[in-house]
């Protein structure tokens, strides 16, 4: 599982301006009652969002709870797709299921227009590899 926080400016403004720009291919579906494809946990709180930081491609369901005491959402603003949860108040529990492909992903908490960004509410993932300065990513 990792957390990462970023304090520097400028990486915060690229992945403000990153978080608007229009997706390439949104394949994210509604929460439903049943986890559909491969389960994964992921915790909000103030200012993290905790997952594993490598996962596999195929159909998977995000099982986001909110263990924070601000409402927050999980927003993939980099990968090869893109998805966002809604808001998902304290306490609460929501389901996001996408179709992950091969790549490398940067996830947020969009909430407060960045605010909750600026303060490091941010997390990488992987799902596979690439050999160095190949821009093919694989998954063996």
């Amino acid at each position: 599982m990792g957390v990462v926080r970023v304090h520097t400016p400028l990486v915060v403004a690229v992945l403000v301006a990153a978080a608007t720009a229009a997706p390439v291919r949104a394949t994210a579906a509604r929460p439903s009652p049943h986890i559909a494809g491969r389960p994964v946990a992921v915790t909000l709180r103030e200012y993290a969002i905790v997952l594993p930081t490598k996962l596999r491609p195929g159909l998977t369901t995000f099982v986001l709870r909110n263990r924070g005491g601000f409402p927050h959402d999980f927003t993939a603003i980099y990968g090869p797709v893109r998805f966002r949860s809604p808001v998902i108040a304290p306490g609460s529990m929501s389901l996001l299921t996408v179709r992950l492909v091969p790549g490398a992903y940067v996830v947020v908490c969009t909430l407060l227009d960045g605010g909750h960004l600026a303060e490091g509410m941010l997390t990488l993932f992987t799902i596979g590899s690439r050999s160095h300065g190949s821009g093919r990513w694989h998954y063996p």
